[in-house]
């Protein structure tokens, strides 16, 4: 029997990579794309199921603080 390949999905990075200020509507987020600091480290070691609740929320955050939503975050997984 062989192993089943599962995709992974992406990291939303846009390259931006800035971390809002303690007194921006993102406070203590990347303003690229809208995850923490401990999102950001850990997202190497996050199984799929993590990955896909943090991915749910990204477009929200964003836009709360009046940010464009990337359409790297609608392109989630690889082969």
């Amino acid at each position: 029997m062989s192993a089943m390949h599962v995709s992974k999905i992406l990291s939303p990075c846009t390259g931006v990579c800035t971390i809002a200020a303690e007194d921006a509507p993102l406070a203590g987020h990347c303003l690229g794309c809208g995850r923490s600091l401990d999102e950001i480290g850990n997202w190497r070691d996050m199984d799929n199921d993590a990955r896909a609740k943090i991915m749910a929320t990204l477009p929200g955050r964003l836009h709360r603080a009046g940010l464009t939503v990337a359409s790297t975050l609608m392109e989630t997984t690889a082969p």
